[in-house]
């Protein structure tokens, strides 16, 4: 004897969710499309959409520098923005215009390398380890880059952490603080950068006011494998010229 199959507890609520999901899914597929027009010999066109920022705001949708592989050899960039309506019943449709699909703006890097770094041996005890990261994508093109102690690392190294961005000064984060301090040179691009409170040098990276609580402003080039980082901060003071300098070449 069978027993009687239970109803499935799936609500009409849910179905229309799932439904919504698939309608969207369907709009996504169109735009994939839109991206893959282009014929090639060699490969299918392709969108890599995990290699991109994906970021959202209300009913948009931005994604940001996505790889799009026209051949085995050939790769473009484009930025895309998606806008999206919805109904009473909450059906999303993509609104008239969109998808936006623009070439990316070329990412200013100002050839800094991402990887391990190390100060000169003659400094924090031979363990002057560092990491560094990048580019990171931010508006018009401009790129952050980012260092960080790196594992066994000397407990007094410094500083610990920094980051800096690449592009016009007036878009940098602290473009107020650079310009209270009269610092207007094109030769760096600009952040700041911290030390550990427990073994803060009390000077050029300061831990006393804006020198650690905001940070010590820097200045960062890179020549070579070596990344330079200067200091514009001394005893909680920004200054206009540099007031110290750290190296830290990148390891083979």
């Amino acid at each position: 004897m069978y027993e009687k199959e239970h109803d499935h507890p799936m609500t009409t609520a849910r179905l229309n969710s799932l439904g919504h999901v698939v309608r969207l899914t369907g709009t996504l597929a169109v735009v994939i499309a839109a991206l893959t027009s282009v014929a090639d010999a060699q490969t299918t066109p392709a969108p890599l959409f995990q290699n991109a920022t994906l970021t959202g705001s209300g009913s948009t949708i931005t994604a940001t520098r996505v790889p799009v592989a026209l051949s085995t050899t050939l790769i473009i960039y484009v930025d895309m923005t998606m806008l999206f309506n919805a109904d009473s019943n909450g059906n999303l449709t993509m609104a008239a215009g969109y998808p936006q699909i623009v070439p990316s703006p070329t990412l200013l890097s100002g050839g800094f390398k991402a990887g391990n770094y190390v100060a000169a041996s003659t400094l924090f005890n031979g363990k002057g380890l560092v990491t560094v990261g990048g580019p990171g994508v931010t508006d018009g093109g401009s790129t952050s880059w980012s260092l960080n102690a790196a594992t066994g690392a000397d407990s007094g190294l410094y500083p610990v952490s920094a980051t800096w961005w690449v592009g016009p000064i007036a878009n940098n984060p602290y473009a107020a603080r650079l310009s209270a301090a009269g610092i207007t040179s094109t030769a760096y691009a600009y952040g700041v950068a911290y030390c550990n409170p427990s073994n803060c040098p009390q000077n050029q990276w300061g831990e006393y006011g804006i020198g650690y609580a905001g940070g010590t402003l820097i200045g960062a080039t890179q020549s070579g494998n070596v990344i330079s980082l200067v200091s514009f901060t001394s005893n909680a003071t920004d200054h206009s010229a540099p007031v110290a300098v750290l190296s830290f070449t990148l390891a083979q």
